[in-house]
């Protein structure tokens, strides 16, 4: 229940310094790492200052019914998408795949002067990540 009361805390506190608009000034304290507006007495607690908004209902204007637009199918708008000759596509699929092999041999060469557990597992992670992507290529 503590995290929510913090994660409530920072919410509050980053939306009222990024909003515009009328803000008021909501006391908070902070005992530790727990963010509350009702500390206990054995605890030592420093006052934060929050700051929060005002809502405020903004009315929206109508529209009259002669105004509604059919929906467009969204492909109508957009052009195609340039084609590529397959000469240049073997290029640059060729340059992936080197890129590619490049960061694995050089991943390869990294992990293999690792001995930290967290550290290896995360090397595995990658080398899979990087033949996966190897793999894809034609």
């Amino acid at each position: 229940m503590k995290w929510i009361e913090w994660l409530l805390a920072l919410v509050v506190s980053v939306s009222g310094t990024l909003a515009m608009g009328n803000q008021v000034s909501v006391p908070v304290w902070r005992c530790g790492n727990l963010y509350t507006n009702q500390p206990q007495p054995d605890q030592s607690c420093e006052s934060v200052t929050i700051s929060t908004l005002e809502e405020t209902q903004v009315p929206q204007p109508s529209k009259p019914a002669s105004a509604v637009v059919p929906a467009v199918p969204a492909s109508a708008g957009k052009p195609p998408a340039p084609r590529v000759d397959s000469v240049a596509q073997r290029e640059r699929d060729g340059q992936a795949k080197g890129i590619l092999s490049h960061e694995l041999k050089r991943l390869n060469e990294r992990c293999q002067s690792v001995t930290d557990t967290q550290t290896l597992q995360r090397c595995a992670a990658d080398q899979a990540a990087l033949k996966r992507e190897l793999s894809r290529l034609p």
